[in-house]
């Protein structure tokens, strides 16, 4: 068994985990894969509209819902991918049984993770092509 340990900068441990075996970190990765792959596609392929928008256009289509009116098709396109990005993450756990309220906080912690990742394409392209136009 692998112990994981990390610490701030002044050396504190901050959390502890353990890895038991290959199949472990075979989930872990395979999870981060999936996660990563997703983000990249849903960026490239709707690229043009994530930067076009306010940066929050992102978080409706992650979560399939909107405060007034409803998702346009693009975010509904989006919010499919993440949908069956989120139910294969949540396979790959192999949960016995998951309480309604455990689901939400699992899928919560990936569309949060999901959106934070899809953000900082946003910006860091955004950034890119300022700098671009101001060299």
């Amino acid at each position: 068994m692998t112990n994981l340990h990390a610490t701030d900068i002044r050396g504190h441990k901050l959390v502890q985990f353990s890895i038991g075996n290959a199949d472990e970190s075979s989930s872990i990765l395979k999870i981060k894969e999936i996660i990563d792959e997703t983000t990249d596609t849903i960026f490239s392929l709707h690229k043009k509209d994530l930067l076009n928008n306010p940066i929050t256009y992102i978080i409706p289509a992650v979560w399939g819902r909107i405060g007034k009116g409803a998702l346009n098709p693009k975010q509904k396109n989006i919010f499919l991918s993440i949908e069956s990005m989120v139910r294969d993450v949540i396979e790959i756990m192999e949960f016995n049984e998951l309480t309604d309220s455990q689901r939400f906080s699992i899928e919560y912690l990936i569309r949060g993770l999901v959106i934070s990742k899809i953000t900082y394409l946003i910006a860091s392209s955004r950034t890119s092509e300022k700098d671009i136009i101001f060299d």
